[in-house]
């Protein structure tokens, strides 16, 4: 079991190592805003590879016995030692041994209780700092993730606004903005027409967008074509680009809070509803990535 586990992981990281070659590819002809945006990508990836990586070797641990054999616990405690010393964030050796080369098996006749004992206390002692260490990194991730909700609600007090939750499934912005146009101007429109009216906005004005619509898996510059069949057809998420479209095509201002700065504001070319359109931004409330919340008067 855990030599299957490391060999996934060990495939799992390479094919990430590929993923992120082919965006840093992308930073050296992007602008300063594509560059910055593929950085963040490359360590939420990274982040987000790690503690998966990291859970699913303490989820492991618990169904490990202590009446295992004497060759499953030394192949346990040599595959530890290298899952141990294999640092997931530098780049990827190759995963090809020498011929004649395996895991070493236990040989000779039966070894002493004490020896045996010995082993499983070492597994156990490596599977504890395993453990810790996965125990750390969650919290971490959760002190962001406070940290974050709190200044960000601390902002929207201070403004009279607070957040209305928005289901986290890859349509939120939209879903938030659909939220606030029924609240303010109670214009009912789903966050599908949205994704449509973005879609429609983008491809009737490319030459504006040329270049700067990117690939969410590869960073690659994809066509106004593609991308716009990507916004109307799928989950793919919206961020800065769609914010814009539909600011100017729906005429309205689209406020966005944030907890890196001051407040992103969207105007539209056409001013038709002067009340703004006001959503707030998270980039650690859920571990999928960024996240989207309508935003409502604090009565």
């Amino acid at each position: 079991m855990m030599e299957e586990l490391f060999n996934k992981q060990k495939e799992e990281h390479k094919g990430l190592q590929a993923q992120i070659a082919s965006l840093r590819k992308q930073t050296k002809e992007g602008n300063k805003k594509q560059k910055k945006q593929i950085q963040q990508k490359i360590a939420d990836m990274e982040a987000d590879l790690s503690q998966r990586h990291a859970q699913e070797r303490t989820d492991l641990e618990r169904t490990l016995q202590p009446e295992e054999s004497n060759d499953q616990d030394d192949l346990v405690a040599t595959l530890l030692k290298q899952m141990e010393s294999t640092d997931l964030n530098s780049p990827p050796k190759s995963s090809e041994k020498p011929k004649g080369e395996a895991v070493e098996q236990p040989k000779g006749p039966k070894k002493s209780r004490n020896r045996q004992k010995e082993r499983l206390e070492r597994k156990k002692a490596e599977m504890r700092q395993m453990s810790e260490q996965a125990e750390t990194e969650h919290a971490n991730t959760v002190d962001k993730q406070k940290i974050e909700k709190d200044k960000l609600s601390k902002i929207l007090s201070d403004s009279g606004l607070v957040a209305f939750d928005i289901i986290p499934d890859g349509h939120c912005l939209f879903a938030s903005i659909s939220h606030q146009l029924n609240y303010h101007f109670n214009i009912k429109l789903s966050y599908q027409q949205l994704r449509d009216h973005a879609a429609s906005y983008i491809s009737k004005h490319g030459d504006e967008y040329s270049g700067f619509l990117l690939d969410e898996d590869t960073g690659e510059v994809m066509s106004v074509e593609q991308y716009c069949n990507e916004i109307s057809t799928t989950g793919k998420w919206g961020g800065d680009i769609e914010i814009q479209a539909l600011s100017n095509d729906l005429n309205v201002p689209i406020h966005v809070y944030n907890t890196n700065g001051p407040v992103i504001k969207f105007e539209p070319q056409d001013v038709k509803h002067t009340t703004p359109v006001c959503i707030a931004y998270y980039q650690h409330l859920y571990g999928l990535g960024a996240h989207y919340n309508s935003l409502i008067y604090n009565k």
